[in-house]
């Protein structure tokens, strides 16, 4: 077969330009380094899933002034830590089968280790890493008393350990006294993951940094109620109560207090099957609520009378088998949610949005409605809600682009209905005159052809028959 062959010049040009893109993308896509095993990118050596034995080898030149190494999902067991370049700041190592660390010198730079998902039976003598911030000893089989929590350790590491992240389904049975004592700097303490002996907190668990955390994650116990002693973090910010089975009797009102400084509050897959009445002491400072994977089914209409008047900017519902929007959204002055900025309802049961759903929601910003089986949108939907600016039908039912939307009144409303069935015909004219000329932005394909939704209400619709004539308002029905 003959081989078109081009000028010499042609040539020495596209392979200059070649060279060219090749430095361009191999600083921005990463390049191989560490004899080829890793790949560096943006300050970042990332080592993952490559079946290491043991740290690889990396020249100076390679990793000069690079702050992160992910050696995650390996087989490692003593990592040789003379291999890890001095200026590494940030260092991954879960998912191995590390049980023993030796740490050759001293590292003035590291501040984060993550250890988690290895087989360490006792936190390790860290004294080498004097910078050392933010520790994460998570699933790995750490008895939860001295054996595995010296004192000594804890108070070399009380020094300047601000984050901790403890827990262990089967191991850990009790708060580590060491935790309580020698950590007067802590901010964010996550424990995640306990035995079912695991019965409580004790009054003591946060007597050294009650003052000063500033976020808590009890993540995967067996606890039945929260534990009271939380009411002496006065200053905690962000408290996430997540997948333990207290169900609504166990949220002790006793328990939240003394959280007046809380901002964020995440009850994820507690077993609750109402609204949280303990909202109603935090509402002065809490703007987030999340609510996630419980089975709330519906919501009562005087369910939020706890909440009126609240500061709560964004509420998380999803996944709660909701089957419609709550009613209890907005009373009739809408009063209730009026500063909710975001509200997630993705994941539930909902098939259709009535006229008054959502009414009067003046600061509503960002709402989803994805992976529900919704299929019906009121014409009336959508009134006053001036600040409106993202709205997500992803993977609904929708068949067509609800002219709802039309009475949002915002320029550049960002619409996603992605992964549905919306039929692409010349009724879609009326949507196209307001989707022009408030410059909605559309993401998503048609059913019925094979072509963007954009690009059928930009080249096609104009086309259709009549379509000048297609005068807007007239276009929405009252329905």
């Amino acid at each position: 077969m003959a081989t078109l062959k081009r000028p010499l010049t042609y040539g020495v040009k596209m392979l200059t330009l070649c060279l060219l893109l090749s430095l361009c993308l191999g600083t921005a896509l990463g390049v191989p380094c560490c004899t080829g095993v890793c790949d560096c990118e943006a300050h970042v050596v990332t080592c993952e899933s490559k079946s290491l034995s043991d740290v690889p080898m990396c020249s100076a030149s390679e990793v000069n002034e690079f702050t992160e190494m992910r050696l995650t999902k390996n087989r490692i067991v003593n990592p040789t830590f003379s291999r890890i370049p001095d200026s590494i700041k940030t260092l991954d190592l879960s998912d191995n089968n590390i049980t023993t660390i030796t740490i050759d010198k001293v590292r003035n730079v590291m501040e984060s280790l993550d250890l988690s998902g290895n087989g360490l039976t006792s936190v390790p003598i860290l004294s080498k890493l004097p910078s050392l911030h933010n520790l994460d000893v998570t699933f790995n089989p750490i008895p939860s008393n001295l054996n595995g929590f010296p004192d000594a350790i804890f108070r070399q590491l009380g020094t300047n350990l601000t984050s901790l992240h403890v827990g262990h389904p089967e191991t850990f049975t009790e708060f580590p006294r060491t935790i309580s004592t020698h950590l007067p700097k802590l901010d964010t303490l996550e424990i995640n993951g306990a035995h079912a002996r695991f019965g409580n907190l004790p009054p003591t668990a946060f007597e050294a940094f009650e003052l000063v955390l500033k976020k808590l994650y009890i993540r995967n116990t067996l606890l039945y109620a929260v534990p009271l002693t939380l009411r002496r973090l006065r200053n905690l910010k962000e408290l996430y109560f997540e997948s333990n089975p207290v169900q609504d009797y166990g949220l002790l009102p006793e328990a939240f207090s003394g959280l007046n400084s809380l901002e964020l509050l995440s009850l994820k897959n507690d077993s609750l099957t109402t609204f949280p009445a303990i909202v109603n002491n935090l509402k002065d400072k809490l703007t987030t609520l999340i609510l996630d994977e419980n089975r709330l089914l519906f919501i009562r209409e005087n369910a939020l009378n706890m909440v009126n008047g609240s500061n709560i900017e964004n509420l998380y519902l999803r996944d709660c088998q909701l089957d419609r929007i709550p009613g209890a959204m907005a009373d009739d002055s809408g009063n209730y949610l009026q500063k909710i900025k975001v509200l997630d309802l993705s994941k539930n049961k909902i098939q259709s949005i009535d006229r008054n759903d959502l009414h009067d929601l003046h600061s509503l910003q960002n709402v989803s409605f994805s992976e529900n089986p919704l299929a019906y949108v009121s014409t009336l939907a959508f009134k006053n809600l001036g600040n409106l600016s993202f709205v997500d039908f992803s993977n609904t039912s929708i068949k067509v682009i609800p002219m709802a939307l039309t009475n949002v009144a915002r320029h550049g409303l960002d619409i996603d209905l992605r992964n549905t069935d919306v039929e692409c015909i010349c009724e879609l004219a009326c949507f196209q005159k307001y989707y022009k000329s408030r410059n909605f932005r559309v993401h998503g394909d048609c059913e019925t052809v094979s072509v963007k939704l954009t690009d059928y209400l930009e080249m096609t619709i104009p086309h259709c028959p009549n379509f000048n004539g297609t005068v807007f308002p007239s276009c929405t029905a009252n329905v």
